[in-house]
């Protein structure tokens, strides 16, 4: 009996090891007139945000990440048909509209770790509160920047974003 308990003990917490780790995720954006793009690379490893056909077009390269649901680790990402890897990043301590990004050399201030999914919703900790400050600023015409807004301050040519790891449904889903 003893032995069987401790056999259950162990296979939980098996699974909640595992429960923290998700391999080969998809990040979708959700905002005004941003219903469920894909987040996607561009060639300087910036996070970018575009429906696929104007992704592709533009040269925007698709990204598979490996994330810690719980905020402990870096959230990896993977450029698809590629060796180049690097860590997604925000920067937090800024007063700007910062870009977020995928670069294995980041820019002073910036955050790799803190990354949460509540829910469905990617939030960063702060340690005490989570937060979503994320926007997507215009870039060019059906193509956005993933930025994150340190200051909660509107951004003239940007629209506030959810970022969740549910695909958006299809026409022919629903």
């Amino acid at each position: 009996m003893l032995a069987r308990n401790f056999y259950m003990l162990l296979a939980s917490l098996a699974s909640v090891s595992n429960a923290e780790k998700a391999t080969n995720v998809s990040i979708y954006a959700y905002g005004v007139g941003i219903n469920g793009l894909s987040v996607y690379a561009n060639s300087n490893l910036t996070a970018m945000i575009a429906d696929d056909a104007t992704a592709l077009a533009n040269g925007l390269k698709n990204i598979t990440w490996s994330i810690d649901t719980t905020g402990a680790a870096p959230w990896n990402v993977t450029i698809a048909n590629s060796s180049t890897t690097g860590q997604f990043y925000i920067v937090p301590t800024s007063d700007a509209h910062e870009k977020a990004g995928f670069n294995k050399t980041t820019p002073s201030g910036a955050a790799t770790t803190g990354f949460v999914i509540y829910g469905s919703t990617v939030e960063y900790s702060t340690g005490t509160t989570y937060e979503s400050q994320f926007y997507a600023q215009n870039s060019s015409t059906g193509i956005w920047s993933l930025v994150w807004n340190s200051d909660s301050e509107d951004l003239d040519d940007g629209v506030p974003l959810v970022l969740k790891t549910i695909a958006p449904v299809s026409p022919d889903e629903s």
